[in-house]
């Protein structure tokens, strides 16, 4: 997938990774998915509050979108 694509992606919410449908906020992930969110290798550079309220996932392949780029709502 070229650069192109991956911003395109972005833009419409799709996994730059997998193309899922869309990537998802910490509050419409439920308990089961919040606890894998926890345990991503990511956990240890931040902490949880501000990965909750920053980034969003993908539940296909656990992609972290990290939310270096604004988000539209």
């Amino acid at each position: 997938m070229n650069g192109d694509a991956l911003n395109e992606n972005r833009k419409d919410g799709r996994c730059p990774r997998c193309d899922a449908p869309r990537l998802r906020p910490w509050d419409e992930l439920d308990a089961a998915e919040r606890e894998v969110v926890r345990r991503l290798p990511s956990a240890a550079d931040l902490p949880l509050e501000e990965r909750a309220a920053r980034h969003l996932w993908c539940v296909r392949c656990w992609h972290e979108e990290t939310g270096s780029a604004p988000l539209e709502a």
